[in-house]
């Protein structure tokens, strides 16, 4: 076996080889999904101009030997979906080339040269033809994509939808390209290691099936591991591994890591991304997004994200095994865990990383507390039989709401907390009240309940809260006092009454009537009294204090087992306490009363990869009662002056007021700190607005930010600012209608813009209907004149019942950033062309 790194294009054109997929080998199944992702990774390469991107392995042997052409085919073991779309792709690029022959100077690529270099052997017939033979059902759609482009006259057999498709897919995406050189850039900078195998040595079929057989794909923690580390330098490899990723491992436990790191993953992810799902199936390629758009795969980023990734396994490995060093925290945990409700789970880790991380966000008791309330939330809808459908989105909102509360400095992270559990009246994530919940407690069957044994030893450890019992080992078990097998034995028929089969049949599964013991087996379906007094595992000497009531009772019937389901369930009661907030409290703290909360969290990440902010920029605080200063660091964190790093803008300003001895240390940093005079929070507003992502903003920031750019614009522009001047400059920008003065006396010029619904309008406005009625007269003028400028034109009817009247030119955009300068511009000309027909006005 020999293997070595190799350019993906230089293994391609190798003309002593001749590549052949095996007939045992799966037919091609890349689709559309696979496409995008090698087209995003070619594109991102030549982006980042990097010298090489890896896409794994390609795995061959020699068949047979060298022919008399001095050629040698070699079957693909491993490799053969990223060979064929690189070629499916390279084809593409040469039709491209081949059907646009007035951009041949400016191409770096020509059709003859990818056909002969990568994809024919020129001096070759039938199939030794092509360097590439794919197995059966896919050689003949794919040679005659080949011989196609050869001679355009040639027909392409569509037998192979998936090539067909993607070779198509790609000839579209080049159709949209500016410059489609830079796809043959990034193609050549991809690389693989190129493995090969002996003859006669190494068999490859044993290895084939030694990777396929079982049917199972890479884990998603052997992905995630190569896709970090293997981009990096391969001096940084090991150390990686050894000093930050193997943290992971231990972490989430070593035995166990490779069963719960995919869980684990899903709920870090779902976290970073709430309140927005992240689906399972699109895990992997989330969390490449996610290290890309922070920039942690740029030099230097990787060892603080596997930092950041190792304290969130460490959070979820406390609470999944109550592995902490707070014996009440941890046995919460333990109580929530028990509760099979992995749902929360993302909520739980935020909740600790707030806790641990947030510089004093909250107090010890107010994490109890809200453990607490969490725990009671959830048992309370299992015990009343609540749906958990929905629940998944409202755990996620709760996440951004707190998250929203942590970033803006705002006081009440509890009280938020509480309210968003105990908010939801007639919806379907409220909590069930005490009325509900002991009618439920009353009168279910709990026998069949999962939760039973939770249940039980959670009742009886209310009764020992210093020293709770261990019930870990399971040797106690739920244990029925009135037999199930009672209506077998006359005495306990006798002990029910004349109606023994209704009252066995609605008691013997009821609360009342479960407890736990060691000697289950022994008690078995013995009669009442030889239960009590048995000398071993005997209810006289062997309780719990939840079965008080056994030690000295005589019979044990229909009302025995009431009353005890009675006290059981007031008890319950206080276990999973519901605390008591007023209305107005919780509406305070309600989402719905609360500013928007963004689809998608900003980092101080994502504005060093976008370019708005960079390592060294000096921060300065923008409160005029306290002066601080800090610096932006390498790793894009927050060095304060005590030399102290945070990943949070708020946790900086939290630190920093604490320093100057401020009395409260809840202040939102977005808007403490700034750069040039410029907030962060302006920066993350800006970068929401590059991204596309409207919704998040407030509208008047939003519409103050167009405003602002339209005025930069339009002071470099001298036949505006001469029609114009430059009194519109200093009026109100948070506004969606944006003044442009009076042309003649009695009338106005504005400009409107409609974020939301998407569009451009320029108001010519009239205040005297007489005026605009003289104006009218002129129509076919004034349409003439305006005719070369975009957009639709539209005048109020003369006899509208309202005091002005309008000519408006509306263009219907996009107000994605990328478009903000072409809306500008026909803003300007608009502008000018509705003053110009002003001169129709008497």
């Amino acid at each position: 076996m020999d293997a070595g790194p190799v350019k993906l294009l230089s293994l391609i054109a190798d003309k002593s080889k001749r590549f052949i997929v095996p007939v045992y080998q799966r037919p091609y199944s890349w689709d559309e999904k696979q496409c995008e992702q090698l087209w995003s990774d070619v594109l991102h390469v030549e982006r980042l101009r990097k010298s090489t991107h890896f896409m794994g392995s390609v795995v061959w042997i020699q068949e047979g030997t060298m022919c008399a052409d001095g050629v040698t085919p070699a079957l693909i073991i491993d490799g053969q979906q990223r060979i064929t779309t690189v070629n499916l792709l390279l084809a593409a690029l040469a039709e491209y080339a081949d059907s646009h022959p007035n951009q041949a100077k400016g191409l770096q690529f020509s059709c003859d040269e990818l056909i002969n270099e990568f994809l024919v052997n020129a001096f070759r017939e039938g199939e030794r033809h092509y360097r590439l033979c794919l197995s059966q059902g896919d050689r003949d759609t794919y040679e005659s994509v080949i011989h196609h482009l050869e001679d355009s006259k040639a027909p392409i057999t569509s037998e192979s939808h998936r090539l067909i498709n993607n070779f198509q897919w790609f000839s579209d995406q080049l159709k949209e390209m500016k410059d489609p050189n830079s796809v043959w850039a990034g193609l050549r900078r991809l690389e693989v290691v190129s493995i090969s195998l002996t003859q006669d040595q190494d068999d490859p079929q044993a290895i084939f099936e030694s990777m396929n057989s079982t049917g199972k794909d890479l884990s998603t923690a052997d992905l995630v591991r190569n896709y970090v580390l293997m981009r990096q330098p391969l001096e940084m490899q090991g150390r990686l591994y050894e000093d930050h990723w193997r943290r992971i491992e231990i972490a989430l436990g070593v035995d166990v890591y490779d069963d719960v790191f995919d869980d684990f993953l899903y709920d870090w992810l779902a976290i970073i991304n709430a309140p927005r799902p992240v689906h399972t199936r699109d895990v992997y390629r989330f969390f490449k997004d996610y290290v890309t758009d922070n920039g942690y795969d740029n030099h230097g980023q990787i060892a603080g994200f596997l930092d950041q990734m190792s304290r969130f396994a460490g959070y979820y490995s406390r609470i999944t095994s109550s592995s902490g060093d707070d014996p009440e925290i941890d046995r919460l945990f333990g109580r929530i865990h028990a509760l099979n409700m992995s749902v929360v789970n993302p909520l739980l880790m935020t909740l600790l990383d707030d806790y641990q991380e947030g510089d004093d966000l909250f107090s010890r008791s107010d994490f109890v507390s809200m453990l607490k309330l969490l725990e009671s939330y959830l048992f309370r809808r299992i015990v009343c039989r609540m749906s958990n459908n929905g629940l998944n989105s409202f755990s996620l909102s709760v996440i951004a709401r707190l998250r929203q509360i942590k970033e803006d400095g705002s006081p009440g992270y509890r009280q938020t907390f509480e309210a968003a559990l105990l908010g939801g009246d007639e919806t379907s994530h409220r909590m069930p009240d005490d009325n509900e919940f002991r009618q439920a407690l009353l009168s279910r069957d709990f026998y069949p309940f999962s939760r039973c044994y939770y249940m039980l030893t959670t009742l009886e450890n209310a009764y020992h809260p210093k020293n709770p019992i261990n019930f870990s080992s399971g040797k106690l078990t739920i244990e029925h006092i009135l037999p199930q097998n009672a209506l077998a034995h006359e005495q306990w028929r006798q002990m029910l009454g004349a109606d023994c089969e209704r009252v066995f049949a609605e008691h013997v599964n009821k609360l009342g009537n479960l407890t736990l013991t060691a000697y289950n087996s022994e008690l078995s379906d013995g009669l009442f009294k030889q239960k009590r007094d048995r000398i071993v595992g005997g209810y006289q000497d062997e309780y719990l204090s939840i079965s008080r009531e056994l030690r000295d009772a005589e019979t044990w019937n229909a009302e025995s087992i009431e009353a005890r389901t009675c006290r059981l369930a007031d008890e319950a009661l206080q276990v999973w306490s519901m605390p008591k907030i007023d209305r107005a409290t919780i509406d305070k703290y309600q989402s719905d009363k609360q500013a928007k909360i963004p689809a998608k969290m900003v980092s101080l990440h994502m504005l060093g990869v976008s370019g708005l902010l960079k390592p060294g920029d000096q921060l300065e605080s923008l409160s005029r009662k306290y002066e601080a200063s800090a610096l932006i660091t390498e790793e894009m964190m927050i060095r304060v002056s005590d030399g102290r790093e945070f990943e949070s803008p708020s946790s900086a300003a939290s630190h920093v007021l604490k320093l100057a001895g401020a009395s409260s240390s809840s202040i939102n940093g977005w808007t403490f700190w700034g750069h040039g005079g410029i907030s962060l929070d302006d920066f993350r507003s800006r970068y929401r607005v590059s991204q596309g992502d409207m919704e998040s903003l407030d509208r008047s920031k939003l519409r103050a930010m167009f405003w602002d750019g339209f005025v930069d614009f339009c002071k470099t522009r001298n036949d505006f600012m001469a029609a114009f001047g430059s009194a519109f400059t200093r009026a109100d920008h948070t506004r969606y209608l944006l003044s442009f003065g009076s042309p003649v006396s009695g009338c106005n010029l504005a400009g409107l813009i409609g974020i939301r619904d998407g569009y451009a309008t320029v108001e010519f406005l009239f205040h005297d209907p007489v005026q605009y009625m003289d104006f009218l007269k002129h129509k076919s003028q004034v349409e003439s004149d305006l005719s070369d400028q975009e957009g639709d034109v539209d005048w109020d009817d003369k006899d509208a019942d309202k005091k002005s009247r309008h000519l408006t030119l509306t263009r219907r955009t996009d107000y994605k950033q990328d478009q903000w300068d072409d809306i500008y511009r026909w803003l300007a000309d608009a502008l000018l062309k509705m003053k110009s027909v002003s001169k129709y006005v008497r």
